[in-house]
């Protein structure tokens, strides 16, 4: 049902861009992102859980209930006379339990603990989220932005065809490099169609994450500014703050709480039992007989504690021993991504610089001085052929290379913690 509910309201919030559908053809990082946390079920999920332990740990600092008894003691089964004998009353008792020690304090704070660790686990949730469809986002724009290159690129193709054409008719050129022209296009084709499966197979990965879009919504060619993230020293010092290590760090703390509790069982127990007696009839001199009161406290005698007791501790503690291992393996996780993502984020930012100043630049002009050159008869088709694929193929680089930067940069942020 709760599935169904957000189902509803993601459709609702889509009406507006299916009835504009003309007009609006692109979609922001901003909405994506809004789109995917309202798909994702797991952090509201986990915020549910943390909400329903905080709960459990008020009832769990709470005493037993008491417990009301109602009887009739001494009652003589010859006559079943109520004043007949003066040892016959009816009683009303009141008996509380109250556990050994501070174990009530300590299995809130358990609860309390795991509420926490929830809590946590959502924040991690959601910043995941943010992290894939980010990286799903700039993918697509890859794949829009590869195709726009390639459809340049046809076109720069269909005029060398037209070329190679004009030249052999007028006996400047051979056949060949007509057909080598029209070959190069027929494969640029090809990898159009090759490019639009790729399109199409990374906009369902969007579609996933975000629940649904309409068909003709699709991210703008231009790449979207991400925050820098910060120094290495900065992002080591944010990393220990990271949710799924404040997750890791509650459960811990549960489970320090758990082998608390379990200490305190080497405590007694406590049962305290107050009943009051009516008897009815009267005393041989007349006066009515008096009313009794008892009072009894029954406690715990936790003597042998071998197969009990001491087996609780010791699954306690190595429970926590094994919550201490896990977190210690997120912190290695964690580190290992930012040593990892780090260097590749700095190589890719400089390869990214090297394009945008020496390599495009470059072939650009190669490919106008090899025009220049095959229509003066100074080179051959196959070294214009050679420039132009360059062009291409720096273009297509020059673009994976700034996307791979930003997805990688969104990987960082998702470390660091920090907001588009």
């Amino acid at each position: 049902m709760f599935s169904l509910l957000r189902s509803c309201a993601i459709a609702l919030l889509m009406l507006p861009w299916l009835g504009a559908a003309a007009a609006e053809s692109t979609l922001t990082l901003a909405e994506a992102e809004r789109l995917a946390l309202l798909h994702d079920v797991s952090a509201p999920e986990m915020q549910a859980q943390g909400r329903a332990l905080r709960e459990q740990a008020v009832a769990d600092a709470q005493l037993p209930d008491p417990s009301l008894s109602l009887g009739v003691m001494s009652l003589p089964v010859d006559s079943f006379n109520r004043t007949a004998e003066p040892m016959t009353q009816t009683t009303v008792g009141v008996t509380q339990a109250i556990p050994a020690g501070d174990s009530l304090k300590y299995q809130a704070e358990r609860s309390t603990n795991l509420a926490m660790a929830n809590d946590a686990e959502a924040e991690a949730r959601r910043r995941a989220v943010l992290r894939d469809v980010r990286s799903a986002y700039l993918e697509l724009q890859y794949q829009s932005g590869a195709l726009a290159v390639i459809a340049d690129s046809q076109r720069v193709f269909s005029e060398l065809v037209d070329i190679t054409k004009s030249l052999y008719r007028v006996g400047r050129s051979n056949l060949q490099d007509v057909l080598s022209a029209q070959l190069e296009r027929s494969l640029l084709d090809d990898r159009e169609r090759r490019q639009q499966v790729e399109y199409a197979a990374t906009r369902a990965d969007l579609v996933r994450l975000t629940g649904a879009l309409p068909l003709n919504v699709s991210p703008p060619l231009e790449l979207p500014n991400l925050h820098e993230p910060p120094t290495l020293d900065v992002l080591r010092e944010a990393l220990m703050a990271h949710p799924m290590l404040d997750a890791s760090n509650a459960r811990v703390a549960a489970g320090q709480s758990a082998v608390q509790a379990a200490r305190e069982q080497y405590k007694p127990g406590w049962m305290v039992n107050l009943t009051y007696g009516e008897r009815g009839g009267h005393e041989p001199d007349g006066d009515p007989r008096s009313d009794m009161l008892s009072a009894m406290v029954t406690f715990d005698l936790p003597i042998f504690t071998g197969k009990r007791q001491d087996k609780r501790v010791a699954a306690s503690v190595e429970e926590t021993d094994a919550l201490r291992y896990a977190r210690d393996a997120t912190h290695y996780d964690l580190q290992r991504s930012l040593d990892a993502e780090y260097p590749r984020w700095q190589q890719l930012r400089a390869r990214e610089q090297g394009y945008a100043d020496d390599i495009l630049p470059a072939a650009r002009n190669n490919a106008e001085a090899a025009l220049s050159a095959y229509s003066n008869g100074v080179t051959d088709f196959n070294a214009l052929l050679r420039a132009n694929l360059t062009v291409l193929d720096s273009r297509l680089q020059a673009l994976r290379t700034r996307v791979d930067r930003l997805q990688t940069q969104t990987r960082l942020l998702y470390l660091a913690g920090e907001e588009q």
